[in-house]
């Protein structure tokens, strides 16, 4: 086994192992996603136009890429991850 198959196996079986830890990324990252795009109306709507406006608004952008991140790896672990780890299991 090649050392990055390696790594992508111990990671699959880390990652689908624990569902409920998997649930708690995905939704914490919709929650991280929602505030980011909260962000962004809120200095599209609100704020008056100036550099501070554009700060907040790529916050919001920022915490929304990290928030559709975090969901994407809480969703990998409990589907695809799961899966892999169900065929692959070795008993």
């Amino acid at each position: 086994m090649s050392k990055a198959t390696s790594f992508f196996h111990s990671l699959a079986m880390r990652l689908g192992k624990n569902p409920k830890l998997a649930l708690i990324k995905l939704i914490q990252g919709g929650l991280l996603f929602a505030f980011g795009v909260l962000m962004i109306f809120v200095a599209n709507n609100l704020v008056v136009d100036s550099i501070q406006r554009e700060i907040i608004a790529l916050v919001g952008l920022t915490l929304a890429a990290a928030g559709v991140l975090w969901s994407l790896v809480g969703y990998l672990s409990m589907s695809v991850l799961r899966i892999y780890h169900m065929l692959n299991k070795k008993d």
